[in-house]
């Protein structure tokens, strides 16, 4: 996983989807705007997944000041989670959420979990989210494009 800034747009832009997964990954362009216009940059993270030197997937972490409402304090949030579709089912998503969860370990010491919010019209992904450990927490929230079933991984302490 390494960071990406919003000059990394092009690259990411190439992470194509299904049409149907599109609708809930949300535009590239409409991601790198809004962290280019965010007033919380420094806690707003992008990243590309990366297998060997060749970009495969994309997601953004959010914590602190730029946590949406649904998620609380101590709490850090997953968001615009993308595998390129040749790259789907060789376990580039299984990685890159390990490799979310290990960063948020290593850097966010004192964060109690890791939320995302997944569209209820998407099963596969949710799906994937409760393989890896993730939990229902029962809370639905109104997106942009239907409701949202809130997620959690409690991130355990040694």
């Amino acid at each position: 996983m390494r960071a990406v800034t919003v000059l990394d747009r092009d690259e990411i832009r190439k992470l194509t989807l299904d049409p149907e997964q599109d609708e809930f990954a949300g535009s590239v362009d409409a991601v790198f705007d809004a962290l280019q216009d965010s007033p919380h940059t420094r806690m707003e993270h992008a990243f590309a997944i990366v297998a060997d030197t060749r970009t495969v997937g994309f997601l953004v972490l959010r914590e602190r000041l730029a946590l949406p409402d649904w998620a609380p304090r101590g709490a850090v949030t997953l968001h615009s989670f993308r595998i390129h579709r040749a790259c789907q089912g060789m376990g580039y998503g299984r990685a890159g959420v390990e490799l979310a969860i290990s960063w948020v370990r290593a850097r966010r010491r004192t964060a109690s979990q890791l939320m995302l919010a997944v569209n209820a019209r998407n099963m596969p992904a949710k799906a994937l989210y409760l393989k890896l450990g993730f939990t229902d927490t029962g809370r639905t929230v109104h997106g942009p494009i239907g409701d949202q079933h809130i997620l959690t991984f409690r991130l355990k302490r040694a």
